[in-house]
């Protein structure tokens, strides 16, 4: 990361920031200064609410890009592939809740919480969500008014960019070969197709290639066994990495942490 001048280029590190709030089942909290582009295309189970507090943030999808400048508030939707990267070489800044969508449904009276707005612009809410990432601030009443307000942005989704059903069944071979280390074409073999017809198509309906969503799903199961206490060495060997180093390194390529750092303490 850098800052560009007339005649000279100062380079600057990212940092990154990750706590369990202890409210609505351990809320996840990551935050992060002068990124510029970090995470490889990817994708949640939760909502992404993003405060850009300086820079401008795009956020990229398979099928178009998002700009987010400071003082607004970003949204990656539930299980869409993107990714995100700063506008300038500088980089960006931002604090991120992320946030299971059944919680989202309880603040909206029942009601399933389809999509919310791409971009939103809205000071007071901007300024309140803020308030969460302050250790001092830890009141329930604080947080369940910021989701209450969010919540008053939902939106219907854009049907095309909703994920196709063509690929189900690649959940229930991974839950049935839990531990192995899935090869591209034999998992093509699975749905009766050539290796590169089924990695073409396969992308197409899930917006990242087989390997990655293997990766992605394996990993989330990860981050649940790390809240249970369950040591790191069973946890690379149950998910099907090579061993707790590749498991260390693919777990914050794509989570930002470490491991160990995300099953430390609550704030």
């Amino acid at each position: 990361m850098y800052f560009r001048s007339s005649s000279l280029i100062l380079f600057c590190m990212p940092s990154f920031d990750f706590a369990r709030a202890p409210h609505f089942d351990n809320l996840e909290l990551f935050s992060s200064e002068n990124e510029n582009d970090y995470f490889p295309f990817h994708f949640h189970d939760f909502y992404c609410v993003s405060l850009i507090t300086s820079g401008t943030e795009i956020l990229k999808n398979t099928e178009q890009e998002f700009i987010a400048p400071s003082g607004t508030i970003s949204i990656t939707q539930l299980n869409e592939v993107h990714r995100n990267f700063s506008l300038i070489d500088s980089g960006y800044s931002y604090k991120t809740l992320y946030l299971n969508p059944e919680l989202l449904r309880y603040f909206n009276k029942d009601k399933p919480v389809q999509a919310l707005e791409r971009v939103i612009y809205d000071p007071e809410l901007f300024q309140n969500l803020s308030r969460l990432f302050d250790v001092e601030n830890q009141n329930t009443t604080l947080w369940e008014d910021g989701f209450k307000a969010l919540v008053k942005y939902s939106v219907r989704p854009d049907q095309k960019n909703l994920w196709t059903k063509s690929f189900s069944l690649i959940d229930e071979i991974i839950e049935n070969y839990p531990n192995k280390q899935v090869d591209t074409e034999w998992l093509s073999k699975k749905f009766c197709m050539s290796k590169f017809h089924f990695i073409r198509e396969f992308k197409k309906a899930k917006g990242v290639t087989p390997q990655t969503y293997v990766m992605l799903y394996r990993l989330g199961k990860a981050k649940k066994m790390l809240l249970e206490n369950i040591p790191l060495n069973d946890i690379a060997y149950l998910n099907g990495f090579f061993d707790p180093s590749h498991f260390t390194n693919s777990f914050k390529k794509y989570f930002g942490v470490n491991p160990s750092s995300y099953r430390g303490p609550l704030l």
